[in-house]
Order: C-alpha cells, then sequence, then structure tokens
C-alpha cells in the first residue's frame, strides 16, 4: 500500500513539474531606468513602482540616477548598460538625428513643467500679484539674472521662450547664467548670485513657501505655445525594444495604470503618499503635498505619444538651440507597443 502511494505521489509530482509555468509564476523582467535626477517630472514611473501595477506585471524596476545630465543617461540606454531613459523628447531627437538607435515609446508628461520662481523684492517692484498677466509675468524678466542648468538644456529653452514671447531679446535684454546642475543653480538663487531660476516641482514649491514669488507655473500650462508639447517621454535602443515586445507593452500597461491612478481622486491621494515616502522622504510633507497638486496636470493622461508630439518639439528645438534637424519626426517615436487594454487589474 506504502509502495503504491508512493508511486502515485511521484506520478502526480512529475505530472505538475511537467506543465507549463503560468504567466503570473515567470520571474520579473529587470528593467533598468535612467534619468538625470530624482524628479517629480518622473512620477509615472514612481507611481507604477510603488502602487505595484510593475509588480502586476511582472516588471521590477531599477532606476538610477546619473546627475551629469540627460545626454548621459540617455547614453548609457543606448550603449545597452540600461533599459529606459526617462527624459526631455530633446535628447532622443539628437541622438536620433546624429543616427543613433532612439526611439520614444510612451509619454509621461504632456505639459512643459518647468516653473519660473523670482526673489519676492522683484515681484514687489513689478507689482506683481497671483492675478498678474502672463504678458506682464514674462516681462518682468526684463535685466534680470536667469539661472539655468546648462546651455542648450530645457531650462534654457524655456527661459529664452519667456524672454521672446515678452518681446526681448535673450542676449541683450538679460543675462542667462549657466550652472552645472539644479542644486547649484538653488544655491545661486540663495546667495542671490542669480535674480530668478528656471525649475521643476517641488523645489519651486519650497522656494516659494521661503518667501519667492511663483512667475511662471508651467505644469498649469502658463507657456500658451507650448501647451500640449510632449515634455518627458520613456527612450529606449529600438534594437532592444523591438525584440522584447512583450515585456514593452507590459511596461506600458504599469505606466498607464500609473497615470490614470495620479488623475483619479479616488487613488491621487495614496499614490502621492506612497510615493512621498519612497522617493521624497526628506522633503516636507505640505510642501510635497502641494507639488503634487500643482504638477498633476503635467501628467499625460496615457503613454499614447501624440501624432504632431515630435514635430512640435523639433519646431521648438530649431527656435531655441543650434541643432539642426533633418531627421523624419515619424522616425523618432513608435505607438506600436501600446497595451491595449489600459489598465492592469490591480486594485487602486
Amino acid at each position: 500500500m506504502l509502495v503504491r502511494f508512493l508511486l502515485a505521489a511521484a506520478y502526480a509530482t512529475a505530472l505538475l513539474v511537467g506543465q507549463p509555468a503560468k504567466a503570473e509564476d515567470k520571474a520579473p523582467d529587470k528593467v533598468v531606468f535612467t534619468s538625470s535626477s530624482v524628479s517629480m517630472l518622473n512620477l509615472p514611473v514612481y507611481t507604477a513602482d510603488v502602487m505595484g501595477y510593475f509588480a502586476a506585471q511582472r516588471i521590477a524596476p531599477e532606476i538610477i540616477v546619473l546627475k551629469n545630465g540627460g545626454a548621459t543617461a540617455l547614453a548609457a540606454v543606448l550603449s545597452g548598460s540600461a533599459n529606459v531613459y526617462i527624459g526631455a523628447p530633446s535628447s532622443a531627437l539628437g541622438a536620433a538625428n546624429k543616427g543613433a538607435d532612439a526611439i520614444v515609446f510612451g509619454a509621461i508628461m504632456t505639459e512643459v513643467a518647468l516653473n519660473i520662481v523670482v526673489q519676492k523684492a522683484i515681484a514687489d517692484q513689478h507689482k506683481l500679484t497671483t492675478e498678474s498677466s502672463i504678458a506682464d509675468r514674462f516681462g518682468a524678466l526684463k535685466g534680470l539674472k536667469i539661472g539655468v542648468t546648462g546651455a542648450g538644456s530645457a531650462t534654457h529653452q524655456v527661459a529664452q521662450y519667456a524672454l521672446r514671447a515678452a518681446g526681448l531679446d535673450p542676449e541683450r535684454d538679460a543675462t542667462i547664467v549657466f550652472v552645472n546642475s539644479n542644486e547649484d543653480m538653488l544655491a545661486a538663487y540663495s546667495s542671490k548670485r542669480v535674480d530668478a531660476v528656471v525649475t521643476a516641482n517641488p523645489a519651486s514649491d519650497q522656494m516659494v513657501k521661503d518667501g519667492s514669488f511663483l512667475l511662471v507655473d508651467g505644469a498649469a500650462g502658463a507657456y500658451p505655445a507650448l501647451k500640449g508639447m510632449a515634455h518627458i517621454v520613456l527612450v529606449g535602443k529600438k534594437s532592444s525594444i523591438s525584440p522584447d515586445a512583450g515585456r514593452t507593452t507590459r511596461l506600458l500597461a504599469a505606466i498607464n495604470e500609473a497615470e490614470i491612478a495620479i488623475h483619479d481622486e479616488t487613488t491621487t491621494t495614496r499614490a502621492r503618499d506612497l510615493v512621498r515616502e519612497k522617493y521624497f522622504p526628506q522633503l516636507d510633507k505640505a510642501v510635497f503635498d502641494h507639488a503634487w497638486q500643482s504638477v498633476r496636470p503635467a501628467i499625460a493622461k496615457s503613454s499614447e505619444i501624440a501624432p504632431d508630439a515630435m514635430q512640435r518639439n523639433i519646431d521648438f528645438l530649431k527656435e531655441f538651440s543650434d541643432q539642426k534637424y533633418t531627421i523624419a519626426p515619424d522616425a523618432v517615436y513608435t505607438n506600436a507597443y501600446l497595451p491595449k487594454q489600459q489598465t492592469t487589474g490591480v486594485k487602486r
């Protein structure tokens, strides 16, 4: 009897071993993201992590911060050291224009969510209030020293745009000061070596809390000609994401779910608190909560790239950068990996 029992158990075990593994039983796919900073511009990626959407799609994310800038973070992806760059379309466009194997495949932010903050004394001098027009706000930049993170950077381009929108010459009517990093720029502002800075949430929120004036709220759509233009995207290497299309689609399904959760009033508070706990634990909760609410309008509603997104970025860069673009916009992005369903089924 014992022999028969043991044989039956062994047979059952053999049958189980021979069964193909279910999708949920497979080991998660590691995906290495690169970024130039821990930033609220990356919120959908952070949210997909802390809310369990990556895990539900069998994605194990690793986010590496390379503070030398977007070009360095993208280079890590193009070299094969990482899988996905989170950053501005300009980096991908510049690389692809030079023949690199870069492709934009997901939307993260669809408003230019860079803010301009000025010293309170300057705001008072121009009698600026929360009701002041965009024209008056841009005009107040005349004669100022404006801190940006580097020549050709997104912050530099936005500073030039704001000056030109006011009918000013960026080279003659203001002084644009280049610094190495966002931290250095904020230090220059604190010591009053610059009068204004172009920066993102939550740095701008902290500065306003400390007494500065929010001159331009980018996430709220304060740059009229740029409204709806792709600002932060996911970039991969064509030759790497194509062979593993299923993984790329699962990644975008998690990102889509995160974008839904950020905009959904029933889930946004939980997502906010979990993101702060993991990624911004040192930041004052009130400041972070305000920053989260401020930046929400700029977050994409879905990871789909708008048909005119790359062309609008090329047109903007032609005016505010020295690069010359010959590449066709359609060659730099794809929506081929979008999931058919927008949600993962994870309880939100």
